[in-house]
Parts: structure tokens; C-alpha cells; sequence
């Protein structure tokens, strides 16, 4: 919607354009993708079954936004983000389902 971009590939370049270092777009069901000058990464969900996807977005973005501040590579916060969200998805309500750490390092290997 921001950028007119019907394809989120598309979408995210353009934001690129503006000036941000890079810009996570996330799909829903089909996963996540991040950009940045270097070029476009994409990750497909992971395969969870979905119980409420309330706080998927807003789990993803932290996660993200927290490892960023760390200091990970955009794909590692791109991976990281998206296996705190599938977590999130797999359990009912909001702030409860949203995963701790350790949680997702977990779910990570």
C-alpha cells in the first residue's frame, strides 16, 4: 500500500529506494522476505499449525527490530523473526503466545 507495488519484491525495493537500510516484508502464510542493497532474501513459513494468528505480526516485527539491534545479519534476523512467529501462531491468544528466547533458539535447530 505504501508503494503502489503489487509484488512485494517490488514493494520492499522501492522502500529500499527511500533511504531505509533494509525492509522486512512479511507474507503470511507464504513466509517472509527482507531486502536490503545487497539483494532480496525470502524464507517460507515454517509448517505450524496455526491456532490464532493474532500477535504474528507484532512478534515477527520485535523479534526482528531485536535482533537488528544486536547487530545480525538482516537474513539471520529475517529467520529469527520468522521462527518467533510461527511459535506465536501455534498457541491461542495475544502477549501470551508470544515466545520467549529460548524458545526459539529451540525451534531453531
Amino acid at each position: 500500500l505504501l508503494t503502489g507495488e503489487g509484488d512485494p519484491v517490488r514493494a520492499a525495493e522501492s522502500l529500499l529506494r527511500a533511504g531505509p537500510a533494509c525492509v522486512a516484508v512479511t507474507l503470511g502464510g507464504e513466509g517472509a522476505l527482507v531486502a536490503t542493497r545487497q539483494g532480496v532474501r525470502a524464507v517460507p513459513a515454517f509448517p505450524v499449525e496455526a491456532v490464532d494468528t493474532t500477535a504474528a505480526g507484532d512478534t515477527f516485527t520485535g523479534y526482528f527490530v531485536a535482533a537488528d539491534a544486536a547487530d545480525l545479519p538482516p537474513q539471520e534476523c529475517l529467520l529469527l523473526a520468522t521462527h518467533a512467529a510461527a511459535i506465536a501462531v501455534s498457541r491461542p491468544g495475544a502477549a501470551p503466545s508470544i515466545p520467549v528466547m529460548a524458545e526459539v533458539k529451540q525451534f531453531s535447530l
